[in-house]
């Protein structure tokens, strides 16, 4: 089967059976600013960590230090510096 996506719009029209037949490397190139919304449609997605990293990051993006989330999107979590700070603090751990 083949599924052809030609626009931002055509990605929220496919069901989730038909987008499992698209690469998650073109969902990552074309759609990385709805990845949210496409992990909660694909489940094995969501728990690829390359993806979480184009995810939003709700967890840090209220905090004082922080715009609030009325400025703006929240930031993607590779760009959250909270979350790079504690992935730092992971790896140096082990």
């Amino acid at each position: 089967m083949f599924v052809i996506v030609s626009d931002n719009c055509d990605v929220h029209s496919l069901t989730a059976k038909e987008l499992e037949y698209v690469p998650k490397i073109i969902l990552l190139q074309k759609f990385k600013n709805y990845m949210d919304q496409l992990c909660y449609r694909l489940k094995y997605i969501k728990a690829d960590s390359e993806v979480q990293q184009h995810r939003r990051c709700l967890k840090h993006c209220n905090l004082p230090c922080y715009h609030s989330h009325i400025d703006g999107l929240a930031p993607f979590i590779k760009n959250c510096c909270e979350c790079r700070l504690q992935q730092q603090q992971e790896t140096t751990a082990f």
